[in-house]
């Protein structure tokens, strides 16, 4: 017993006299002394991103060659070949809802002051949505498909084209037809309304008309160059100007200027290619439109005479919007955004998407740029620009709504 006492002493001994283990001089973890004295780490300042930065992108289950619309909420409505139409956050790229049609939508949507967006499918419908949920509120069938895009008149009128050969005015609360004005051959072009009244389009029968936009009634009619072996057709939307100028390009590799009252042309210019892209105009009264021969032509609202070019890679389908700074972007078939110098034509900057850009760029009053590409997708793209240019025309649609109205006088 008692040598059992010793033993235990003897462990507890030892036990407290060992020494605990010391850290590795050598470890990594190791604090360091200091005499510096620490203060709180700033907060990381906010990345500011450049022009011609993406700020968020959307894939649609198709090619997108309609050209975006806004809300008075920057909500995004754009049409996509995967036939459906989309709205989609302004700030984000998040999908707010989706409305499937019968076919492929090629038409640009257009959104009225009382909340409801228009637009057109290759279903040969054009359909009337309700601007906060896609609820369908009505539907109207014409004969043949429908490119073109809706124009809004300050009344509530809808008119759009068909490649049945007819425009078409419908009631903007019901779908029913007002009146249908049959042309010689398919309506690609989108409908715009005047100041006045008058209702312009192309047609592909190489004319522009000038039509009552009450009655539907034919004021005059204007023929662009006809070939000797096919009709080239107007594509091309018209663009007014402050003075009643109508400017529009054609098949005929032309861009012209008529006299809004009376069709009376007071100039064409010549280009390379077919004009399929709509004018833009400029505060100074410039003339922008892209072409297939590449390039993106300025010219005097006056006299048409040629201010500046710019070639891009491949043809250019897509329609110029012009900024407040004076930027003029569009797309092109080489797969990219421009953004050029409204007065001299130089590059500010460029980006490059997937595939063809056809579809026409809508800025927004934030100065954020939005379009569509082949590659499926939509962008946003930031911009220097603080909404758009107080002109006349400075976009296809005339505004980011795509109303195609002319402002009041």
């Amino acid at each position: 017993m008692k040598a059992t006492i010793i033993l235990i002493a003897l462990t507890l001994s030892l036990g407290c006299g060992k020494k605990k283990p010391q850290p590795n001089p050598n470890s990594p973890t190791k604090p360091e002394p200091t005499s510096e004295v620490k203060t709180p780490s700033a907060k990381p300042k906010t990345e500011t991103k450049k022009p011609g930065t993406v700020l968020w992108e959307f894939e649609t289950g198709g090619i997108v060659t309609s050209s975006p619309a806004l809300g008075a909420d920057g909500t995004v409505y754009v049409g996509s070949r995967d036939n459906k139409v989309y709205a989609l956050d302004g700030k984000t790229g998040a999908k707010k809802w989706e409305f499937e049609t019968g076919d492929q939508v090629h038409s640009s949507p257009a959104v009225s002051a009382d909340d409801i967006l228009y637009v057109g499918s290759k279903d040969k419908k054009i359909y009337a949505l309700n601007l906060k949920t896609g609820t369908k509120i009505w539907e109207f069938k014409m004969g043949a498909w429908v490119f073109s895009s809706p124009a809004l008149g300050a009344d509530g009128t809808v008119y759009v084209g068909s490649r049945d050969n007819k425009v078409y005015a419908l009631d903007g609360k019901t779908g029913a037809k007002k009146w249908e004005f049959e042309t010689g051959d398919e309506v690609r072009s989108s409908p715009v309304v005047s100041a006045d009244g008058i209702l312009y389009v192309g047609s592909m029968d190489d004319k522009v008309y000038a039509l009552d936009a009450k009655t539907g009634g034919k004021i005059w009619e204007f023929e662009t160059v006809v070939s000797s072996s096919v009709n080239l057709g107007v594509r091309s939307s018209p663009a007014v100007g402050s003075d009643g100028a109508v400017y529009f390009g054609s098949d005929d590799e032309k861009i012209y200027a008529l006299d809004g009252k009376s069709g009376a042309k007071k100039w064409e210019f010549e280009t390379m290619g077919w004009v399929f892209s709509s004018p833009a105009l400029g505060p100074d009264g410039i003339v922008y439109a892209g072409t297939h021969d590449r390039k993106i032509y300025a010219l005097d609202g006056e006299t048409g005479a040629k201010i500046w070019e710019f070639e891009t890679g491949d043809i250019v389908t897509s329609s110029p919007s012009v900024g407040s700074d004076g930027a003029v972007y569009l797309g092109s078939g080489d797969k990219k955004v421009y953004a050029l110098d409204g007065k001299s034509g130089a590059k500010l900057w460029e980006f490059e998407t997937g595939h063809y850009v056809f579809s026409s760029p809508v800025l927004g009053s934030d100065g954020i740029l939005y379009v569509g590409s082949w590659d499926k997708k939509v962008y946003a793209i930031k911009t220097d620009s603080k909404g758009l240019a107080k002109s006349p025309w400075p976009m296809r649609g005339q505004n980011p709504q795509h109303t195609g109205r002319a402002p009041a006088k």
